[in-house]
């Protein structure tokens, strides 16, 4: 079995459901664990998509990569597929692309039912053993956890999560899901698109920055570089120190496997930010120092 994943998310679930041994190549974007660094990059940085293509998620095939490889499969975080062209139809210009047969992967879910899916679709194209179940077991006693926890929460902080482009983006999809989940309030904007006057306007009581596809490192380094613009630093979420960085891969953006366990540590972030024992302070979140 050898696959390989054009997203970190899809490589997440590769490693959850089979573990290293089943990975054959990763994008440019997967760095962790290090041991991960060893295999192909099948990704094109930068590289400009059209058509079809589209349908892969946000990062271009290296096709010239995949086709060396001798693939089992290929996980990638799915789009929408065009209104011309069928799934199967996609498959085969994949295909035709590398040169030969392989199975796809989509990684696609849009609430808890699809997310269920998707872990049985994963279950079965990956072979995934008693150990990938009992770990689905466990998140979806952690979500039965953190909803009544969430329940108890008479106060739910107005949050912002925020991808630090320009003009700024509301980060949607997931993130609404899980704020939701841990007790606070989305910010929702028609479009995602939103400038940092129209922020301060609405001035939400928390802030949560994340950059697509990167580390908390990553995050972390563009949290501190957008805190010292003077508007940001007008900000009630800056003044009150509730302005945060998050992991990017964590399921914010994409459904990942760490997706639960993003829920748990936004929780943390709003309700018990100060509290020295939360479990994903560091891993998944920092503050502005």
């Amino acid at each position: 079995m050898r696959w390989a994943s054009l997203a970190p998310e899809a490589t997440l679930w590769i490693l959850t459901a089979k573990g290293m041994q089943a990975l054959a190549g990763r994008s440019h974007l997967c760095t962790t664990p290090p041991a991960i660094q060893k295999f192909p990059i099948c990704t094109r940085p930068n590289a400009h998509r059209e058509g079809w293509e589209l349908y892969l998620g946000p990062y271009a095939p290296d096709y010239g990569v995949l086709s060396t490889l001798r693939l089992t499969g290929v996980a990638f975080l799915a789009e929408e597929p065009p209104v011309d062209l069928s799934e199967s139809e996609l498959y085969s210009l994949f295909q035709k692309a590398i040169g030969h047969p392989v199975q796809l992967m989509p990684i696609r879910a849009r609430d808890w039912n699809e997310y269920e899916a998707l872990f049985q679709k994963i279950k079965s194209a990956l072979s995934g053993g008693r150990d990938f179940e009992r770990w689905f077991d466990e998140q979806k006693r952690k979500l039965s956890k953190l909803a009544s926890l969430a329940q108890r929460i008479i106060h739910k902080p107005a949050v912002a999560f925020i991808e630090p482009t320009t003009p700024l983006t509301i980060i949607g999809s997931w993130s609404t899901q899980i704020c939701a989940w841990s007790g606070g309030a989305p910010l929702h904007k028609e479009g995602g698109r939103i400038s940092l006057d129209e922020l301060l306007r609405i001035d939400p009581e928390v802030i949560v920055l994340s950059v697509r596809g990167g580390t908390l490192r990553k995050a972390g380094e563009a949290l501190a570089q957008w805190a010292r613009l003077p508007h940001v630093q007008g900000l009630s979420a800056f003044r009150q120190k509730r302005l945060y960085a998050f992991m990017g891969t964590a399921g914010l953006f994409y459904p990942s496997p760490l997706t639960i366990s993003a829920a748990e540590g936004i929780y943390e972030l709003l309700h018990t930010p100060s509290y020295r024992y939360n479990q994903h302070i560091g891993k998944l979140w920092a503050s502005l120092l």
